[in-house]
């Protein structure tokens, strides 16, 4: 290691650099622009930069929508609007998900950001207090969590991941005039959010913000435009834009102006527009698929349980959670022979109960096998009650005669599935993994899902006895990892691994232990098997094949499955392994409708690298979120239903034209909506993400040398010795003890100055590390007040100073926070000398602050400029700043008054043609008045005139207020913008200094 040069840097220097470093910029210069990633492990992408510059502007508007096509890592671009708010003072980030995909946002918040992230749902998380926190939307949605998330309110940011499949359904909420319905039964959990959000600012990620009609996309903009006139409200967006068509009568002129509208809050970039400028490329994905025939006897026991478990009366099967239970049955026989058989045991355990008891009991084993199989089905349960299975009424206890009859038939099955040597399905996976073992040594990973605890004991037993592998070449991964062997994974990865990760940022024992299988994996085991909890949060990139040794019914679970894999930091292909009996007619259906209807594997090949099937997208996620709840959700009512399996099977066939039509649907309203938010050129765009690229380097550059200054001046205060290994990959500052530094950090340690990609335990230095904090506050506390300096000119000075060698004066240095439309922070130096000349331009009072100085002794004679001198010229220079901030803010107050403008046109085109609608009306009752014969006939008429009358002088009355600018909401927004646009600077004296210059 070499030691740097000792440089000892002036208070005043620290106080500049350290304020300037982490002064608020505006979203679209070059520093912003790359902050957050030094405190992430992204290689982030031209396009994704953008994004974040686009979030940026329009949070402190209300927020915005990020709508990128699948792929392109929404993820990584919250992620990074995160960390970018929290390095600048936010607090408070809450982040609303789908339930199944909380594990993932904390692993990929902790892993790629640094962030810990809280669960909302735990009772001892304190909702007031800083910090990110997740809820699931079923959580948010609900009454209790819904009280207990407004009661924290507001927020910094709320973030809202797949938008799309909740929230989009707001503007069933809105009655017909316009006006929202409190107390409607529609869309409860997007009302609830509402609620929750209040006043904080909104970012919705989701790729399809359009899935069915443009309401779905104007109850999107609800969240973010709080002025509620960028597309109006209900009733007039519908007349203008949509007429209940579904965006299928909108003419060119109207597709234009509301995608000029969109704009303003959606940004949306395409995969074609993306591909050239990505640093990894994208990686596909295929699979391979392995049939098998079951044998005789197999067969005849899967015919009879199935058979036995269609009855619509069942003993062992009672109760208020039959459906339940016989539900998971299914998926368990489908499973393994031996989930089947241990449930069969659990059957029999039950009826046993009933012979002794007259009650039955409940078997906790077999219940512990499905632990992770039977979570409700997401949102459903809050959104449309009439999807979840009917509750069977409780029915008289059976004859003891009946249960032991139906006892005799479990115990048959059992004695059957304990007679046969080997199930069919799990010599197909035998001959995969020998087929993965021919692969080089680094391709040499495979990762196995099951749904049922009870198959994964089975195959690790069946691969060690049956194939190369030993038990130290397979990781169990589960939710409740408290085996031997996980325990031996943790101490390994406490001895290899933990140390590497700086004190403050370890990780909990329940995630240390799910990093140290994941590290098993990684460097020593060969296959990882996996059950439902593997699916959430690992990141797996380094192995490139996925198992699915059961398929779920929720095609969401399967892409968290793939998506272990098949994400970033992927460098290859990833293979998708599934097993289909040729046989089981049920099965091939379902597997044809997950893999035809859904595209959720990509391409499909036989072992014989046949293609089966070629994907027509590549939106599985897109898909799996549109139509896979109801997939899953047919799947259970049919075989809650049938009785036969030909009923099954009927029904299966009638779901898979039923999901062909919806897709069919679903792509032609995507076709004809999509658009209207795929705004961009692409020669626009690529104009922008090469500006973009070409200045991440030095921006980046630049920004390292910053926080290296700034910490170092720190360090060199506090005492403690530091130096720099510098390689030709990184550079890495290291530095000793000191009892200034920050708790964790009193013993020293090292940080990363710059990339820090592929050291997951690295500590990079970032605006908000703890240790830039530390030196931030240490130079606002130890440099403020007033100095007395010599300043020694460089020869590189500016003219201007070097002729003023030996002039005397006073100096302040101002933060002028810059209010409006976007709010900024600029360091202004005031220079006043001592015959009252002002050092101009500013910059040559900033110039002057730069220079090395030395503390002097008072000067004499004293000066003749005052302190109230000085803060005279500094209240000067920050009035003429008023009418610059006025002049920047002129554009977005136009663009503001302009919306509002058009709002009210909108609003008087609909009235307008409402009034034509009166007026026909009123001259065609007239016409009836008139021609009316008898006194009944023309009183009704004349009752019909006075009617239309009063509609037409109404809507005069309304028309005449909005052409005057009388409208109420009108007035408060233009009130609002007018204040922003003359919003003046308000300055803080950081310090101030009397200086001679030598």
């Amino acid at each position: 290691m070499t030691k740097s040069r000792p440089r000892l840097m002036h208070p005043i220097h620290r106080r500049y650099y350290a304020e300037d470093l982490v002064r608020l910029r505006r979203a679209d210069s070059p520093r912003r622009r790359v902050a957050a990633q030094r405190r992430s492990r992204v290689d982030a992408n031209p396009h994704q930069i953008e994004a974040v510059m686009f979030a940026l502007r329009r949070i402190p508007e209300g927020g915005c929508i990020l709508a990128d096509e699948v792929g392109l890592g929404k993820t990584i671009e919250a992620g990074l609007v995160i960390a970018q708010l929290l390095a600048e003072g936010k607090e408070r980030i809450l982040i609303l998900l789908p339930r199944p995909l909380l594990g993932q946002w904390s692993d990929e918040l902790r892993d790629l950001f640094g962030i810990d992230a809280v669960e909302a749902s735990d009772p001892g998380v304190d909702l007031r207090a800083p910090g990110v926190v997740l809820a699931g939307r079923e959580y948010a949605g609900g009454e209790r969590g819904s009280e207990r998330l407004r009661q924290a309110a507001p927020f910094d940011l709320c973030l809202i991941d797949e938008a799309h499949e909740v929230f989009a359904g707001l503007h069933r909420r809105f009655r017909s005039d316009g006006s929202y319905d409190e107390d409607s039964p529609h869309a409860r959990t997007a009302h609830r959010v509402r609620r929750i959000i209040g006043i904080s600012p909104v970012l919705l990620l989701t790729a399809t913000p359009i899935q069915n009609s443009l309401s779905e996309m104007w109850s999107l903009v609800q969240y973010i435009d709080r002025t509620g006139t960028l597309l109006g409200d209900k009733p007039t967006f519908e007349e203008l834009f949509d007429r209940g068509s579904g965006g299928r009568r909108i003419s060119e002129a109207q597709a234009n102006e509301l995608q000029r509208r969109l704009g303003v809050v959606v940004q949306r970039t395409l995969r074609r527009q993306a591909v050239e400028y990505l640093e990894r490329p994208f990686v596909g994905r295929q699979a391979r698929l392995f049939r098998y025939r079951m044998s005789p006897d197999e067969k005849s026991l899967y015919d009879d349980v199935t058979e036995y478990l269609l009855r619509p009366q069942l003993l062992a099967f009672r109760g208020r959670a039959r459906q339940l239970q016989l539900i998971g049955f299914h998926r368990r026989m489908a499973s393994s022979i031996a989930a089947l058989a241990r449930s069969l045991e659990g059957v029999a355990r039950r009826l046993r109960g009933l012979l002794r008891s007259g009650g039955g009991e409940d078997d906790a084993a077999d219940l512990a096998d499905l632990e992770e199989v039977n979570e409700p089905i997401p949102s459903i349960a809050d959104e449309d009650p009439g999807n979840l299975p009917a509750l069977a009424p409780e029915a008289a206890l059976p004859s003891p005669a009946a249960v032991e009859r139906e006892l005799g038939e479990i115990e048959d099955f059992i004695a059957r599935a304990r007679a046969l040597p080997e199930d069919s399905k799990a010599e197909s996976l035998l001959r995969a993994v020998e087929l993965m073992m021919d692969r080089p040594a680094d391709r040499r990973k495979l990762l196995i899902f099951t749904e049922s605890l009870t198959t994964q004991e089975y195959l690790r037993d069946l691969l060690v006895g049956r194939s190369e592998l030993e038990e130290a070449d397979i990781t169990l991964f589960r939710g409740v990892n408290d085996s031997p062997r996980a325990a031996e994974a943790l101490r390994v990865w406490r001895e290899e691994v933990e140390s590497e990760f700086p004190e403050y940022r370890r990780p909990s024992p329940s995630v240390a232990v799910r990093l140290a299988l994941v590290h098993e994996f990684r460097t020593r085991s060969t296959v990882m098997i996996a059950s439902e909890a593997g699916a959430k949060g690992l990141n797996l990139q380094f192995c490139d094949t996925v198992v699915n040794y059961d398929l779920p019914w929720n095609p969401q679970r399967i892409e968290q499955r793939i998506g272990r894999c098949h994400r970033y930091g992927q460098k290859r292909d990833v293979t998708v392994i599934n097993f289909l009996a040729e046989d089981n007619e049920a099965q091939r259906l379902t597997f044809d409708i997950l893999s035809s209807k859904l595209d959720l594997f990509g391409k499909v090949l036989d072992r014989s690298d046949v293609v089966l099937q070629t994907p027509r997208s590549d939106a599985s996620e897109t898909l799996a979120s549109a139509l896979g709840p109801d997939f899953e959700s047919q799947l259970r009512r049919i075989w809650d239903r049938a009785r036969s399996v030909e009923e099954v099977e009927a029904e299966l066939r009638r779901l898979r034209e039923d999901l062909e039509e919806r897709r069919r649907e679903l792509d032609r309203v995507r076709e004809r909506a999509m658009g209207l938010i795929e705004r961009r050129l692409d020669a626009s765009v690529r104009q922008v993400f090469d500006e973009i690229r070409t200045g991440l380097g030095p921006a980046l550059t630049e920004l390292d040398g910053d926080l290296e200054r700034v910490l170092s001046a720190y360090l060199e205060d506090a005492g403690a010795a530091h130096g720099v290994r510098e390689s030709e990959e990184r550079r890495v500052l290291h530095f000793g003890a000191s009892g200034r530094l920050p708790t964790a950090f009193r013993n020293g340690g090292s940080v990363v100055v710059g990339d820090a990609r592929g050291l997951p335990a690295a500590d990079p230095l970032h605006l908000g590390h703890p240790l830039i904090r530390a030196a931030v506050d240490d130079a606002r506390r130890r440099c403020a007040g007033a100095f007395r300096v010599a300043f020694r000119l460089r020869p590189t000075a500016p003219a201007s100073l070097r002729d003023r060698r030996g002039s005397r004066g006073r100096l302040a240095l101002t933060r002028v926070r810059y209010g409006g439309f976007e709010d900024e922070e600029r360091l202004r130096a005031t220079v006043v000398f001592d015959d009252a000349e002002v050092l101009r331009p500013g910059e040559a009072a900033m110039a002057l602050l730069r220079q090395p100085c030395v503390d002097t002794e008072e000067l004499s004679p004293p000066l003749a400029v005052s302190e109230a001198d000085l803060d005279e010229v500094v209240e000067e220079e920050l009035f003429e700043e008023h009418g610059r901030v006025a002049a920047v803010n002129q554009q977005s107050f136009e663009q503001s008054i302009g919306q509002l403008d058009q709002y009210l046109e909108d609003r008087m085109l609909v009235l307008r043609r409402d009034r034509q609608r009166a007026a026909d009306g009123l001259a065609a009752a007239e016409r009836e008045r008139d021609g009316s014969m008898g006194a009944d006939p023309r009183a009704r008429a004349e009752a019909r005139v006075r009617r239309l009358e009063q509609e037409v002088e109404g809507l005069d009355s309304r028309i005449a207020e909005l052409a005057a600018r009388e409208d109420a909401t009108y007035c408060r927004w233009k009130t609002h913008a007018t204040e922003r646009r003359y919003a003046p600077p308000s300055g803080t004296r950081l310090l101030s200094a009397e200086f001679v210059i030598e």
